[in-house]
């Protein structure tokens, strides 16, 4: 909807609406703000820093597509708190449970078993026969 008659357009574009309420003078801003709140040693959680501004921990990640700055700042804070999670939690200062939690759910990483034994499913002794090499005869007592 465009602006009323008489009226300077809200947007640079020429396009209705309200004004944007996250300017990139904001986000510029709240880049500077968040490479340093990473600093401070009383700063654990990123997300309590969008909760400390008066926004939602997502936001952050829109700025971050609107903002290469902020992209940045933001890729630097979770590095940095990967680092801490993962050193806390080794010197046991944090609950190494929780961390783990944290990690598989905010990292990708993942707990799994990988086996070194591979063969026919369906033939399982046809898998041992193949892997034993000449040693059968190991196998019986004579």
């Amino acid at each position: 909807m465009p602006a009323p008659k008489g009226h300077e357009p809200y947007n640079k574009n020429g396009e209705g609406g309200r004004p944007k309420k996250y300017t990139d003078e904001f986000i510029e801003k709240e880049a500077e703000e968040l490479e340093k709140w990473i600093k401070k040693p009383k700063s654990i959680w990123f997300g309590d820093f969008a909760f400390e501004r008066g926004y939602d921990d997502n936001r952050m990640a829109e700025f971050a597509e609107m903002n290469e700055r902020f992209s940045g700042a933001l890729r630097e804070a979770r590095c940095w708190q990967k680092n801490l999670l993962t050193k806390g939690a080794l010197t046991n200062k944090l609950n190494p449970g929780f961390t783990k939690f944290v990690m598989a759910n905010t990292c990708g990483w993942t707990e799994k078993t990988e086996s070194k034994i591979s063969g026919d499913i369906s033939n399982p002794l046809n898998f041992i026969i193949n892997n034993v090499d000449g040693t059968s005869k190991d196998l019986v007592k004579e």
